[in-house]
């Protein structure tokens, strides 16, 4: 079944794991496109020929149940879970809102998880995040 993508669809790469892939938003539903891209560029290639094409074919996409099972990606450092002082960074796709991860700033192994297993959210973090959603609110 094809979809015909509107001047306003949201596009974009994402990581997911250790690849990326595309999301499109399509009438308040999140799509996944099926294969994963083992470079950011290789994804953004990918969706400039989608944007040429202007339709997906919705086959090759899975639904994601809403934007947080994307976005909402918490980083927990997995060295003690029971230890509740290490806080939880917010993860946008590549880094943490911080820049912690690209900068080495987390020396311990962490993990991605869909929830904030009850920890405090890194102060830096929550602010970066809420600083974008607002201007992505004023944008739209």
């Amino acid at each position: 079944m094809k979809a015909k993508l509107s001047i306003k669809t949201r596009i974009s790469a994402v990581r997911l794991n250790n690849s990326y892939h595309i999301k499109v938003e399509l009438e308040n539903k999140y799509y996944i496109h099926n294969y994963p891209f083992h470079s950011l560029l290789d994804a953004v290639d990918f969706t400039s020929k989608i944007l040429e094409v202007k339709e997906i074919d919705l086959l090759h996409w899975k639904t994601e149940n809403s934007e947080f099972d994307i976005w909402e990606k918490f980083l927990i450092c997995n060295r003690s879970k029971e230890d509740k002082t290490k806080k939880a960074h917010l993860w946008n796709g590549l880094d943490t809102f911080c820049n912690m991860w690209s900068t080495g700033g987390l020396g311990y192994k962490y993990d991605l998880f869909n929830t904030d297993l009850h920890r405090d959210i890194c102060t830096m973090c929550f602010n970066k995040k809420r600083k974008l959603d607002h201007e992505i609110d004023r944008v739209d």
